[in-house]
């Protein structure tokens, strides 16, 4: 075996590649079901989800991702961001 073909496998190990859109950034997406919740942890799989083109995959669990963000925490960023809530908008 080429040290070539060593990194090459050490990558499918360690780096997320998505399928949809060749972006390399991941973040953990919720598990679905009874299969992703318990049957992929044993299997030393992961879901994850594209950041560009949201696309849902299996991946090896030595893969890192970024932690889901929840939705409320998202919508209360966006809100500073906007400088204003809906109830403080002036008629």
């Amino acid at each position: 075996m080429t040290l070539v073909s060593r990194s090459s496998w050490s990558q499918f190990f360690e780096e997320f590649y998505c399928r949809g859109c060749g972006f390399q950034d991941a973040c953990r997406s919720r598990p679905r079901g009874f299969f992703e919740r318990r049957v992929l942890p044993l299997l030393l799989l992961q879901v994850v989800r594209c950041e560009r083109c949201y696309h849902r995959s299996y991946v090896w669990s030595t893969i890192p991702a970024l932690e889901r963000v929840p939705a409320d925490r998202k919508q209360s960023e966006s809100e500073t961001a906007g400088g204003s809530k809906s109830g403080d908008r002036v008629a």
